[in-house]
């Protein structure tokens, strides 16, 4: 009969045991679930040249004109005589989604800093500069006479055109 009571015994230490490793499988098992959302814009590249405006003559200068198409401008100005200048204050929007840095400035011509009678000068925009999206940067563009010039110009001497180009990249 001992025998018999042990095997019962143990048939039921089982049975109980089977029992609380199902409830404790089942406890552990239970279904993890993680719910989330996510957006992702289309990417927007849209640097541009937004604004030039003449802000300062000095002397007898004259704006003959600005033009401008995305990142290139071209400049004009007349100058007749020591002391005269014409400043443009310039704005660079990035209207898009994607942060941009100046990778570069080209000035056309080269030699606009040594011209004979008007040099040109361009103040507070340098390369490598950033652009976060949605900012603006504004910077100058100077036209002077170049004083240290001793020869007389001529009529065509007076006027000379520089165009800026502004290279920018994804930052």
């Amino acid at each position: 009969m001992e025998t018999r009571d042990k095997k019962n015994i143990l048939i039921i230490a089982l049975l109980v045991s089977v029992v609380f490793m199902s409830v404790g499988y089942a406890l552990l098992s239970t279904e993890l679930r993680v719910n989330g959302g996510a957006t992702i814009e289309d990417p927007s590249w849209d640097v541009k040249i937004s604004n030039i405006v003449s802000t300062a003559t000095t002397g007898t200068g004259e704006d003959l004109g600005v033009t401008t198409n995305n990142t290139l401008a071209t400049f004009n100005a007349k100058l007749m005589e020591p002391g005269d200048s014409v400043t443009y204050t310039v704005s660079v929007t990035n209207s898009g989604n994607i942060n941009a840095k100046l990778n570069n400035i080209q000035i056309t011509p080269e030699d606009y800093d040594v011209g004979k009678f008007i040099v040109y000068s361009v103040d507070g925009l340098n390369a490598n500069d950033a652009l976060a999206a949605g900012s603006v940067k504004t910077f100058t563009v100077t036209a002077t006479y170049n004083d240290a010039t001793e020869e007389q110009p001529t009529e065509a001497d007076l006027s000379r055109p520089i165009s800026v180009l502004l290279n920018y990249v994804q930052y």
